[in-house]
């Protein structure tokens, strides 16, 4: 029972997660810049996170876990997220979408070298099958030299989270792990983003495509990966 939740939890998030490249876009076409789009995803997604935390008195991480939950958002949604949001100018979000989900391979890869897990015949057709569905499934394959990089270089980062993770969330709860994430993610981008000024949502289309960022494609696939 608790694979087939597992199993239903994975897909869920890997909706809301494929939902970046869409709400990306209007926000981009409403005069936002990549940091400004990420400050404002997490830092507002860090509100109801630590609100959940305290009505459910669930103490706040501490020592070398809280350590490992703040690089865990450095990495994936201050680095990955960054480099993902920026490949979208330089590629199309089909390209861009297919690159990202190099991840798993990436994940594969590092759990042999750094977990010294078995790579077996079933993961190698699996990853195979997964990657040649997303060709399949993603519109035009076009895009600069940049923003490949910058997609792989997403996918890789997001590996190494999901790696940092493995051990980590045996330790916490999703609620934990969340909030510590989200609010690393919103204070990381934050600082990022006065440095190069912020570019505001201009009009009710703006604030709703972030709306959507928060919710659809952050605190439910998260909360739901995590889980």
């Amino acid at each position: 029972m608790n694979r087939i939740v597992g199993i239903v939890l994975v897909v869920a998030s890997a909706a809301g997660f494929g939902t970046l490249a869409i709400f990306g876009r209007y926000a981009y076409d409403d005069g936002m810049d990549a940091l400004t789009i990420l400050c404002l995803r997490f830092a507002l997604a860090a509100i109801p996170a630590l609100a959940l935390l305290a009505v459910r008195r669930e103490r706040f991480p501490r020592g070398s876990v809280l350590l490992r939950l703040i690089v865990m958002g450095v990495l994936s949604y201050v680095g990955a997220a960054f480099a993902y949001l920026e490949a979208l100018k330089y590629a199309s979000a089909g390209l861009v979408a297919l690159l990202l989900y190099l991840y798993p391979i990436f994940v594969a890869l590092l759990a042999v070298l750094l977990l010294h897990e078995p790579l077996t015949g079933a993961k190698g057709l699996a990853l195979g099958l997964a990657l040649a569905g997303t060709a399949l499934a993603v519109g035009p394959l076009r895009g600069q030299a940049l923003g490949i990089l910058l997609a792989v270089g997403s996918a890789l980062l997001y590996a190494l989270y999901i790696i940092i993770g493995t051990d980590v969330m045996r330790r916490v709860s999703p609620v934990q792990s969340s909030a510590v994430i989200f609010a690393t993610a919103g204070i990381g981008n934050g600082i990022l983003m006065m440095v190069t000024g912020p570019h505001l949502p201009a009009t009710g289309r703006g604030w709703a495509a972030i709306t959507a960022l928060v919710v659809i494609t952050t605190l439910l696939p998260v909360v739901a990966f995590l889980s």
